[in-house]
């Protein structure tokens, strides 16, 4: 999901959030979860927090920068 700093898309953005976690509790309450190698899904809390923060840091540099090009009065 990238943000791009519009206010209505940030809120159904923001909602998808939501729907995302109240779904991580209803699979841990039922038993379920993913396992290291489904995806970036790696073993551990910190590592996966680790692993979702270089994504962000670093993967999405060069998009971050095509993001606000694209906006309009930016380029």
């Amino acid at each position: 999901m990238v943000c791009d700093g519009a206010k209505p898309s940030c809120a159904a953005k923001i909602s998808q959030a939501v729907e995302a976690g109240i779904f991580g509790y209803q699979m841990y309450k039922n038993g379920q979860q993913f396992y290291a190698g489904d995806g970036l899904v790696v073993k551990g809390v910190d590592a996966n927090v680790e692993t979702v923060g270089r994504l962000g840091r670093e993967g999405m540099r060069e998009t971050n920068r095509e993001i606000i090009a694209m906006m309009p009065g930016k380029i």
